[in-house]
Formats: C-alpha cells, structure tokens, sequence
C-alpha cells in the first residue's frame, strides 16, 4: 500500500485552527501578520502564534507558518525579527517565497526547516534539485502540474513534495501575476491580490468584440480532488494541501473531515476506495464555483473554467415558478430548505437569507424535495430562474460544533503507570505513543492501610479521570502493595501533575534556542558612475537590425516560441549584434516543463555554439540548467528580486547581472544597485500573466479534445469594465500570457536612473510595431548619451508612446 501523504489544512485564524485540528489535519499552515502571502486573511500576531504552536504541537499536529511574500529592504529587520520567533516558538517549519529570505534563513537560522512556496513557481525537476541543494525540505509544487509531471518530478528528487487537493485556484501561474499590483497597485505577490481575474472583460479579436454569453473570462472553477485522490497519493507526493486561509472555520471544518475520510477510507482498503454522494454534496454546499481537476488530468480546455460565476453558486434546491400574493415567490423545491439558510438565483448577483417559509398559506422552519413553499424576497426574481441554497445552516451548525465543544473530539492516547508501595513515595509515570514520558515522585509517601484500603480498582479509577484535557488512557499499570491507603486528593494531585508535565514535554520539545543575533544590512558599494547599458529584447532579426543601428549595447534575442528560433538563424543573429560589438544573450521561458527542457538545452547549446554570450534565465530550473553547462548568465524579473539578500544570492550563483522587480519604486531599485549588476524594465509592455490554459481555445477553440488553435491568424485582447484593452499572446505550447493594457515608458525620467547608479536599462521591443522599434531605441539611446554629459533632451514620452505608464518606480506597491 502507498504511503499516506500528510492532510495540511489551512487556519487563518485561531478558529479555523481548531477546526482543523479537531476534524483529523494532520499538519496546519497559518500566517503571520504582515509576511503573509494571505495579507487580508486575519492571521496571527507573535503572541497568538506561540499559543497556536502549542495548541496543535499538544494534540501531535505539525504547524508550518507562512512567510510567502517578497519581503522590502525596509522590512528585512522586522524580518529576521519575526523569523527567529518563529523558530523559538518551535514551528515545524517556514514557507518562504522570497530566494532571498530563504538564503537568510539557511545562514542564520539553519535549525528551522524550509518549504518552498508555490509562489516559487516550481514546475520543472531542475527547480526541485536546485532548492534540494539549498537545503529546502519541501516544495509546495505549481497547481499547473498534471499526475504525470508530478510522477516525473518525485522519479528525480528526494526532497519532500506538496500538492494542491481542494480550493480556489489561480489561474495565473503563483509567483508570476502581476495584474493585480499594475491596475491598483496591490502586489499578489504580497499579499494583496485584488483578484482581478474574478472581474467581467469582453473579448476582442482582431479590434472587435466577440460576442459571448458570460464574460467572466479569467475566472477558474474550485479545485477538487476527492475522486481521483488514489492517483495523487500513488504518485507519491508527502503532503496534501487545502486551500482556504480566508475561508470561515465551518468550512475548514467540513473539508477537511471529509478528506481525512477519504484518507483513512483508502488507507483502509485502496482497492475499494469510493468518495459518497452524500460527502460530493457536502463539498460542493461548504463553496464552490464548479469544480475541476484542473491540470492533474492533462489540459482541461473548456473543464476548468466558469466564465459565468466567480462567486459560491451553493447547491441547486429549486425553480422560481412565479410570484404569490402578499410579494412572496414560489419555489418548487428539488432539495431541502431550511430557516436561516442563503440562497442565491442563477445568472443574477443576489443573495438572500430565508427569513420565513410557508407552505400551503402556513408558516414552516424547513421544507423538503418536491414541496412548493412560498418565500418573501428583497429582489424581484423571474419565473424559471434556478434556485441555489448558497449555506446550508444545519451544515454550518454541525461543522461549528465539531470545534466549539467544551471536551476535544481529538484525543491523545496514554498509558499511565502508578507506582505504590508502603512506605515510600507515590510514583507516577505516563508514556504518549511519540515516547514523550513524564515521572513525577510525589512527596507523599504511601502509608499502611489502617482500616479501609485503597484498591487497585479504587486507584485506577481516579487514574481515568482525564475530565477535558486532550488525553484519554489507552492502558492503565498500578504496582502496588497490599493493604495501602492513599488519600484520594493525592491520587488526583499526582494524576494533575503528571499529565501537566506531559502537556509542557509535548510542546517544549519543538522549542528552539539559540543565540540572538542582530540583523544588519551588508556594506553598500560606492554608487555607480557612467553611462549605463541599453539593453533591448527582441525576437527577430528585422528588429535586431534596427536595435543594433540604433546603438544598443546588449541584446536579449528570442521569446516563449522558443522553438522557431534555428541555430542558422541564431548565427545570424549573433553576427548582426557582432557588427557593432553588441553582446547578445538569448532568451529562455519562465515556464518550462521536464518535457520541454532537453529540447531548450539543446536551443541554449547552439546559440552557445555559434557565439551568444550567454542566457537570460526566468526560472529556477533553467538557472540550474545553466550552472551546469557553465556559461554566462542574466537573472531576469519573473524571479522576483525584490531586496539585497536575492541580489546577492542570485550573484553568488553566478549570474552576471540581475533584472530587478518592476514593483520596486526607484528609490529601492537605486538602493540594490549598489549590491550588485542591477538591471530595470524602464520601456515595454509588461507581461501581467501567463497561464497554463488557453483563454482564447477555450472559448472558440470548438468543444471538442482538439483546438482549433484561432489564435494562429488573429489578434485578441481582453478589455476591462474601464476599456482597457490588454492584449493576448499564445505561446507554442498553448500557453496564454497575458499583457498590459499601457506600454511602461521611463525616457521622462531615463536622468533619475542615471543618477540612481543603475547599470543597465531595457527595453523590451519584442511585441512592438517594427516601425517604432527604431524610434525608440534612439529616443532611450539619445537620452542617456544626453544625461550623462548634462545636456538638456527634448524628446518625452508623448513622443514614442501614445499609451503609457510609469509603472511603479513611482508609486509603489501594497
């Protein structure tokens, strides 16, 4: 039989926490306030988490907290601070996100284990070993992933592996979206996703609107994966990951019961395994959107997406069939109804809670299948409209008392050994099935029996009394003369005694002490002077040219279609940019499959082959790639270098120079360029998205396993409820990147960046019209020219873009 992976459930506050714990988690995850990739779940201050440590650490459930979010110079002290409580308090283990909060942790806080993010991106065997050979435990993988990637993965590493089993997905690869942070300024990479994937947009193609039936186009299904839960725990991942730290504590609770069951039901008999109708109907009550396997099952085109509801739709009960006297409406009922349970109407943004019910003219606290009940409602609703019961009250009340009662539901067994012999002192000894033990020897010592002796039935009686704690006796030993008395206040003080000292082993093991040390920021270098590089991103040779004449100093050549780039048309690349003494490095994806990656090795080693300078690496698996193949390499932005622990990890290992986060402002960029070869974003269009599935293929792709592929001759765009349009770009393996809706354009304030020290600036005229790609690059390259011998530029802006953004080196992000 396979090996029952860990259920991690999530706990975004102290009630969530206990109904997990009580429900059969095996392993919780909560967040700290502030360094939490949840920011707006309620989380836990450092009190309330050293309290939360040891309420689970007490009932044999492991704690990891979260601290998945890019962390700003500013906050590394508060930082280092927070982490070293973390670890005193006796976390089983840190999520981190940040590469460089994870090199800080390995050098000062070696003890506490680390788990990689999914905001890490992870999705490739080369990610894995590379975080392996850092020292990371375990890896939260990409929800992108299919069984079969994950197979693949678990073939090629030791490291420990987390999957996704149940929950909202996003459908933006984690760790890559910055859709959020551009429209509002609210960074998903800190936490703060506005969740602009659950709005409405209109498609556009080729400049004119398609017209669709629902519009929410960007808006997954709830991931669940209780009927294929065999398959995931064959594939041999550790642990098992709910989603759901902004979710009340109801439906932590009803989730994670019932995948405990599903659990201990394959444990029990894996061939016999089954998931109920009835648990099916729990699921989908507790929250859902639709469900979906999402990747695990291969590419699910239309599957994964409900491009009509971004919000609970609940559980079907009824049809509305018209209005009743008195303002009421007619439902005839297809499921149970109750007082005090949410409803909400196919197609319409409503929501009501059922305040009165009649049935027949007489009022009725619940009703059952096939009945027609009359309700009054706050909103007009049609006659035929679906009826969805949004909360279940009963469900709710049943799940609430499954944490709230006075005695744990979850208890931990013990076997407890008195020992009382005449004349010396009473001895107590408890052992827990982790072979924790706690011994007290009590100062009374046993006296002879005078007249009524104290019984081995009588001792153990008082033994059992556990009352409320979170232990139960599983065996009870008593060694003892005969013909003894002891007091039974003596019984029960030995009994309290000993199983307070079981309680402190349990939680007091985890602690850690160490020494405290100060965090300090390391010595800046000297500001740069000079004239920096212009550095330009293209991926064909009619836009090399231009660049190259226009005087570019380096030159990122290729894209995400990685594979119609020859080695002949690399060669002639590589003699272009020669021409003028141009280095030219070429361009890798941030999403790159095991499947993917012998074919881009190969791509690498014949643009190294004919003279490329190096490589211009987006994920960890490619960094990998390249360390081993020794050549020189570029850290590009969707890493996400947002403070001078990852400039310097990223240094260490080997890079030539690092592009910074485009949600850094400029005062922070200008503070890390003197840690290191930094680079900026200061022209193009940034890229927002990418996603594993085809917005595009979905909706006109046709329905069945095959795309029509549409967007081979056409241009898309997505606009908003504003009319901003973003436009679209299917890559070669169906991949939808997603990009902004205004060019970032810098060439107003190219100055600040020269006196901010910054070694290189870039353009990326990839996805730019060929006529302005000249234009530009002569714009920037004039500018700098200008800048550094303090002469006065004319050009702005205005000039070469007519859609633009400074992006956020002025205004930062939440």
């Amino acid at each position: 039989m396979s090996h029952i992976p860990e259920l991690l459930a999530p706990a975004g506050d102290i009630l969530s926490l206990k109904a997990a714990v009580e429900n059969g988690a095996d392993a919780v995850y909560i967040g700290v306030k502030k360094l939490s990739a949840r920011a707006y779940a309620s989380n836990f201050s450092l009190d309330e988490l050293e309290q939360a440590i040891d309420y689970a650490h007490l009932r044999g459930v492991k704690v990891y907290v979260t601290v998945n979010t890019l962390i700003k110079d500013a906050e590394f002290h508060e930082a280092a601070q927070t982490l070293q409580n973390i670890a005193s308090y006796g976390a089983d283990a840190v999520i981190v996100q940040d590469m460089g909060l994870l090199s800080f942790l390995r050098e000062f806080l070696p003890e506490l284990p680390v788990h990689a993010s999914t905001q890490m991106t992870v999705h490739n065997s080369e990610s894995v070993r590379l975080l392996e050979g850092l020292g990371v435990k375990r890896i939260v993988l990409a929800r992108e992933l299919s069984l079969e990637s994950i197979r693949s993965i678990r073939n090629n590493a030791q490291v420990e592996l987390e999957v996704f089993i149940h929950g909202a997905l996003c459908i933006c690869y984690s760790g890559q979206c910055l859709f959020s942070s551009m429209i509002g300024g609210r960074s998903g990479n800190r936490g703060y996703c506005a969740q602009p994937c659950r709005k409405q947009y209109n498609l556009q193609k080729n400049g004119k609107e398609v017209k669709l039936q629902d519009n929410f186009l960007l808006s997954p299904k709830d991931l669940n994966t209780s009927q294929i839960l065999p398959h995931l725990i064959e594939a041999g991942v550790s642990s098992l990951k709910i989603e759901g730290r902004m979710k009340r504590p109801e439906y932590v609770a009803g989730v994670v019961s019932i995948y405990r069951q599903l659990l201990d039901r394959y444990a029990a008999d894996p061939a016999g395994y089954f998931v109920s109708k009835e648990e099916l109907r729990t699921l989908e009550q507790l929250f859902n959107r639709g469900f979906t396997h999402a990747y695990l099952s291969g590419k699910p085109r239309i599957e994964l997406m409900d491009h009509s509801v971004p919000y609970n739709r609940g559980v079907r009960v009824g049809t509305v069939k018209g209005q009743s006297r008195g303002g009421y409406a007619s439902l005839k009922l297809s499921g149970p109804l109750n007082i005090g349970d949410g409803i909400g109407f196919s197609g319409e943004d409503l929501g009501e809670s059922v305040t009165k019910m009649l049935y027949k003219g007489r009022p009725i606290v619940s009703a059952n299948k096939d009945m027609m009940v009359d309700l009054p409602l706050s909103n007009d609703v049609s006659s035929g409209i679906q009826v969805y019961r949004t909360s279940d009250v009963s469900l709710l009340k049943a799940m609430e008392r499954s944490f709230t009662s006075l005695s744990p539901v979850r208890k931990v067994p013990l076997r407890l050994r008195l020992t009382a012999i005449a004349g010396k002192n009473l001895k107590m000894e408890i052992k827990d099935s982790e072979d924790n033990i706690a011994r007290i020897v009590s100062e009374y010592v046993v006296q002879p029996s005078q007249k009524n002796p104290t019984t081995k039935e009588d001792i153990e009686k008082q033994l059992l009394k556990l009352g409320n704690t979170v232990f139960y006796p599983a065996s009870v030993d008593i060694v003892s003369s005969s013909d003894i008395f002891i007091p039974i206040k003596e019984l029960n003080n030995i009994r309290n005694i000993t199983v307070q000292e079981m309680e402190k082993k349990r939680t007091g093991k985890w602690k850690r002490t160490f020494e405290p040390f100060l965090f300090s920021f390391p010595p800046q270098h000297d500001p740069k002077t000079g004239k920096p590089l212009l550095v330009v991103s293209v991926n064909n040779l009619d836009s090399l040219l231009s660049v190259v004449d226009e005087g570019a100093d380096a030159i990122y050549y290729g894209d995400e279609n990685y594979r119609l780039h020859t080695k002949i048309e690399l060669e002639k690349a590589k003699d272009i940019a020669f021409r003028t003494g141009c280095m030219i490095y070429l361009t890798t994806p941030s999403i790159v499959w095991d499947n993917e990656l012998n074919e881009l090795q190969l791509l690498i080693l014949e643009a190294l082959e004919v003279g490329f300078h190096g490589v211009l690496v987006s994920n960890l698996g490619v960094l990998r790639l390249v360390q081993q193949m020794c050549c020189n390499f570029i850290v590009d932005h969707p890493l996400n270098i947002f403070n001078h622990r990852s400039v310097s990890f990223f240094y260490r290992s080997g890079a030539k120079a690092v592009v910074l986060s485009p949600e850094l402002t400029l005062e922070q960029v200008s503070s890390l360029s003197r840690y290191g070869n930094v680079e900026c974003m200061v022209h193009g269009n940034l890229q927002l998205m990418v996603m594993e599935n085809c917005i595009v293929g979905s909706l006109l792709g046709g329905k069945g396993e095959a795309c029509s592929m549409p967007c081979k001759a056409n241009k898309f765009t997505i606009v908003d409820e504003k009319g901003f349009e973003f436009p679209l770009f299917m890559d070669e393996h169906c991949r939808t990147h997603v990009f902004n809706s205004r060019e970032l354009c810098l060439l107003d304030d190219i100055s600040s960046f020269v006196k901010a020290g910054i070694s290189r600036l870039r353009i990326d005229a990839r996805y730019m019209d060929s006529k302005n790609v000249r234009k530009v690059v002569a714009a920037y390259k004039q500018c700098i020219e200008e800048c550094v011998s303090q002469e006065a530029f004319g050009l702005t802006c205005k000039d070469i873009s007519d859609k633009y953004t400074k992006g956020h080196y002025f205004r930062g992000v939440l």
